[in-house]
Order: structure tokens, then C-alpha cells, then sequence
């Protein structure tokens, strides 16, 4: 079955506009404001020249074209966010057109290719990346890792490697300057070469000369990103993740893995954040582990079956293996223990595997069954993602979503928490924060945050036992002890504050030496009824 490709463009652009079309009445929300609208290197041109040098917002990311496209966007639009929202409905569909030209070159036939990218189109696990400004860095990454695969099968097919070339190296570079997951682009170009290339008589030099010549690239750029941020990694480590140990992280990973699972086959239900006590951290194990190890025993099963059988399904489940590593937390702790969005470049390794399944299936199953299938499952995923785009429209309707949509995810209610203090709602943020103190009591910025609320409202009494509990999970937060102490000298808890001065000191916090010569001057002075306590 062949459709006209002006036909399948339209398809595209249809499928965008009813699953995601929503988006262009959103705001900025959650990390959009830090990441730009209070960025300077984004909406201030004076300061566009420190961008390349510049890590992104937070910790030590690089991805200096990314706010090079924000800061565009801001200026040619004057700071409306509609104009990123649609830039991001463009860059998705850039990401289809080619995507599908990708799955014609690897043999899908109009069918195979239009239905896989369609699902890939409407998938709701998308909906964070689309609906989300700053989902903009996975957009630009997905897009240079499938243009440069499509750019380097088709150099490889037709003999054209040395014209392609520098191409393709330009592309690859601008996915690693987009995000951090487009350093595993020579990674995907060596699997294609594996599994897509195999049967080509040429010698091993001659078959991996470009993948070296990327991967030269790709080594490159990492040395200049860590000369240039002074950092080899990137995000600060999540909370949950700080103390475990390579073996904690693994099972974590298990953990995770059935979560991966349900988002890509049954994406229903979504969610903002995840983590503890919904995604178990560390040890024991338990059946959630095991089921995560089965989806991986499985995985490898259809791998190693379709290595030979279907070799660009089996290229498909490598790719999303492949994107998927930078994110599972097993080389190194991320910033986050699982997301929605770590999903988007993987799932093209999935819509690669669905391609392929579905031209081998045309000669088992009458096309009209396989096409009721597809179309009922797309209106299903195309009405879930509608309904979930507007959860992104303003910063009320994300924050209240968050808590109710991820009620087991501690981190969820302790962001929450932040913006109803911001919004001056104190009771709603108290709350949020001792609901997370409930849900996983492990993380000790809850407790200061909990703390210095309180310690504001002038509960100094309240905010002792809360700030000695966040002390018992981290003795080393210098800030949370700084805050206990001026609450336990509010107090007239002598005793206890020199003792929480003098266990700084211990720690090899220099800063409580001063703390504590201060504390017994007001002790002095209040004893003899010179002065009174700060705070009364």
C-alpha cells in the first residue's frame, strides 16, 4: 500500500494538531521559568555571548544551542510563550517527517512507516517534552540523532560516506550541544552498522571509519564541555539517589524499569514526577524488582530472535536501550530517578521496532485487522494526550495536578510546596511539606524547608524537632544547622545550641567556630539579664 507523501505530511500535521494543538495556549511552567524567563542569558542580549561558555540553568549541563534557540524565540517574539510552544509543535513534526524517511530507508514499507510514526505522534508519554517549553532539548536531540542515522544508512547504501560526512559530523554536533543524550550518537550509528550494515564484504577498517570519526567528535565536544564547565558530570544528584551505593542504583533501576514498561505499552495514567515511596529506592528486593528484571530478560529475548529474523526490529529495541542508558542511573546518579521525557528518544527506537513488525506482519494478518488495531489504539493514545496537554497551561493547574496525579511521589509535594509559599498560600505549603516528610522521610530539604516556614511565622518552638529531624538525615547541611541554632538561641535552649555549634565545628565547618563564641556571649549577656535572645 502506497500513499502519496504530500498525504502522509498532512496525516502528520492532523495527528500534531488534535494530540498536542492544545499546547499553544499554555504559559511557561515549572522549569520554563527558570530556564527562561528568569534567565538572562535568555532574555537579555547583552548576554548571549556567555552562552556557549555558560552551563544551562541548573548544575553542570551544557547545552548551549538550546538557549541559543530560547533566546530567539524570546527575542523574536517578544517573550510570548506561544511562539516557543509553537516552535516546539514544529520541531516535533521535523521529528516525524524525518523519522519516517529514516523507517522508509530501513526497508518499512508507507504503511508500516506512516502507522508506527503516527503512534509515535499521539503517544501521551510525549505530552511533557511537546506541552513543556524547556522539552525543546529533547526535541532538537531526537531530531539530529534521527537525521544523523538517516544521513549516515543512506551514505553507507549508496557509497556516499566522504560527500555525507561532514554532514553528518555537524549534525551529531548540534545533538550533543542540544542535550546530553546526543553523545550516544556513535553508539546508534555503530549499532546500525552491526545490525543493519552486517552483510556488507568490506574490511573492519572500512566499515568503522565514519562511527571513529563521530565518536572523535563526540570526545571532543565532552572535553570542551568539561573545560568549560569545570565538571565531567552533569545535574547535581537527586536526593534519593546521593547515598547508594552502584549495587543500590541497580536495583533502583529494577524498580524503574516497570515503570518504562507501562508508559510505552499503556500510558494512561501520567505523571509529573516520580520517585520514592512509588519507585522503591535501594533494597529489598521485591516482586516491582523481579517484574523489572523480566521486562529486561524479555527484552534481550526478542532481541537476540529478531537479530537475524528482523534485524531493523531488533536495531529499534537497541536504539531505545541505547537512549535509555544515560538516564538509568547505573553509571552515574542524574538528577532525577525517572521522568516522562527521558522516554521521547527512546520511543523512536520503539516506532523503528513497530515499523519493522508491522511489514512482517502483512503476510500473516489481513491488512484491515491490523488497521482497525492501529486506529483504535491511536484514538485512545490521541484522546489521552489531548486531555493531558492542558495539566502544562498554567503554573496553579501543573503544581495542583502534580500532588494529585503523582500522590506517591515525595518530591512531587515537596516542589508544590515551593510555589504555594511563593503564592502565599503558607498553610497549603505546610502541608504539602509534612505529606512529604510522611511519604518518604529521607530528604533533609523538606525539613528545612518545613523548618524555615515555620521559623518565618515565628514558631521557633515548632521548627526545632523539624530542623533536628532534617539533621538526623544529613549532620552535614550547614544551612539547615545554621537555621537550628538561631532558633534553639530564640528558644534560651543553651545547651543545645552550643552543642549544635560545637558539632559543626566537629564536622570541619569552620563557619559554627564564630557560632560558637556567639552563643556563649548571648548566653553570658542573657544570664546576667544584659540582653535578650534575636527574635523577642
Amino acid at each position: 500500500m502506497r500513499f502519496p507523501r504530500s498525504t502522509v505530511y498532512v496525516a502528520f500535521v492532523l495527528a500534531i494538531a488534535v494530540a498536542m494543538g492544545l499546547s499553544l495556549r499554555n504559559g511557561f511552567v515549572y522549569d520554563d521559568i527558570l530556564a527562561i524567563v528568569h534567565n538572562a542569558r535568555v532574555t537579555d542580549p547583552a548576554q548571549w555571548h556567555t552562552i556557549p561558555r555558560s552551563p544551562y540553568w541548573l548544575g553542570t549541563l551544557w547545552r548551549p544551542l538550546t538557549v541559543a534557540l530560547y533566546a530567539a524565540q524570546w527575542l523574536a517574539g517578544n517573550g510570548a510563550p506561544w511562539l516557543f510552544h509553537l516552535t516546539s509543535l514544529f520541531g516535533y513534526l521535523a521529528v516525524a517527517v524525518v523519522l519516517y524517511r529514516l523507517l522508509q530507508r530501513l526497508g518499512a514499507d508507507d504503511f508500516g512507516a506512516a502507522a508506527a510514526t503516527l503512534l509515535f505522534l499521539v503517544h501521551p508519554v510525549h505530552v511533557e517534552v511537546v506541552a513543556n517549553v524547556v522539552g525543546q532539548a529533547e526535541i532538537w536531540v531526537a531530531l539530529a540523532l534521527v537525521a544523523a542515522t538517516l544521513v549516515y544508512v543512506r551514505a553507507r547504501q549508496n557509497g556516499t560516506e566522504r560527500r555525507s560526512l561532514p554532514a553528518l559530523l555537524v549534525i551529531v554536533a548540534l545533538g550533543i550541544m542540544s542535550k546530553e543524550q546526543g553523545f550516544v550518537a556513535p553508539l546508534l550509528l555503530g549499532g546500525a552498522e552491526w545490525l543493519l550494515l552486517g552483510e556488507r564484504q568490506e574490511p573492519l577498517r572500512a566499515r568503522i571509519r565514519v562511527v571513529l570519526l563521530v565518536t572523535a567528535v563526540a570526545v571532543l565536544l565532552f572535553v570542551i564541555r568539561g573545560t568549560l564547565l569545570n565538571s565531567a558530570v552533569g545535574e547535581t544528584p537527586a536526593v534519593a539517589l546521593r547515598s547508594l551505593t552502584p549495587v543500590g542504583r541497580a536495583i533502583t533501576f529494577l524498580g524503574v524499569v516497570p515503570e518504562w514498561a507501562r508508559l510505552v505499552v499503556w500510558p494512561l495514567h501520567l505523571q509529573a514526577d516520580y520517585g520514592p515511596p512509588g519507585i522503591p529506592i535501594g533494597g529489598p528486593l521485591t516482586a516491582r524488582h523481579w517484574l523489572g528484571l523480566a521486562v529486561l530478560a524479555g527484552w534481550l529475548v526478542l532481541f537476540v530472535r529478531y537479530r537475524r529474523r528482523e534485524p531493523v526490529a531488533a536495531f529499534g529495541l537497541l536504539w531505545a536501550a541505547i537512549a535509555l542508558a544515560p538516564v538509568s542511573n547505573l553509571l552515574t546518579p542524574t538528577g532525577i530517578v525517572m521522568a516522562e521525557r527521558v522516554l521521547f528518544v527512546p520511543t523512536i527506537g520503539f516506532a523503528i521496532t513497530a515499523a519493522a513488525l508491522l511489514r512482517r506482519r502483512e503476510r500473516s494478518m489481513t491488512r484491515n485487522v491490523v488497521l482497525a488495531v492501529i486506529v483504535a489504539w491511536g484514538i485512545v493514545l490521541t484522546v489521552r494526550s489531548a486531555t493531558r496537554v492542558p495539566t502544562w497551561s498554567t503554573q496553579e493547574r501543573f503544581f495542583t495536578d502534580m500532588t494529585i496525579d503523582g500522590a506517591q511521589a515525595y518530591r512531587g509535594w515537596k516542589v508544590a510546596a515551593s510555589y504555594w509559599d511563593d503564592a502565599h498560600d503558607r498553610p497549603r505549603a505546610i502541608a504539602d511539606l509534612n505529606h512529604a516528610i510522611d511519604l518518604w522521610p529521607h530528604d533533609p530539604e523538606v525539613f528545612e524547608r518545613l523548618g524555615q516556614i515555620l521559623r518565618q511565622d515565628g514558631h521557633c518552638d515548632a521548627a526545632i524537632p523539624v530542623f533536628t529531624a532534617g539533621l538526623r538525615e544529613d549532620p552535614t547541611t550547614a544551612s539547615l544547622r545554621a537555621k537550628l541554632l538561631e532558633c534553639l538561641i530564640v528558644a534560651r535552649n543553651w545547651s543545645a545550641a552550643e552543642q549544635t555549634a560545637s558539632d559543626g565545628v566537629a564536622l570541619g565547618e569552620e563557619e559554627f567556630r564564630a557560632e560558637q563564641a556567639r552563643v556563649r556571649r548571648i548566653r553570658a549577656a542573657d544570664s546576667t539579664g544584659r540582653s535578650s535572645p534575636p527574635g523577642h
